[in-house]
């Protein structure tokens, strides 16, 4: 769920929406603060890549909420 909203936020489209609803006047172009998703383990708080199944310190199998 999370990675297909972040692909949605990188369109233009979106952008565009966005700042029309933001400004009431379309050609205005808001700046969108994008912060990258920081996964961790569950069982033992490692930073782990989000395409990761299992984690590399503990072996936890990774559940993406």
């Amino acid at each position: 769920m999370q990675d297909r909203m972040q692909e949605l936020q990188k369109t233009d489209g979106f952008s565009d929406a966005f700042s029309k609803i933001v400004s009431g006047k379309s050609g205005y172009k808001a700046v969108i603060e994008k912060k990258p998703m920081v996964y961790k383990c569950k069982g033992c708080q490692s930073v782990i890549d989000s395409n990761q199944k299992f984690c590399h310190e503990c072996g936890t199998k990774v559940e993406k909420s």
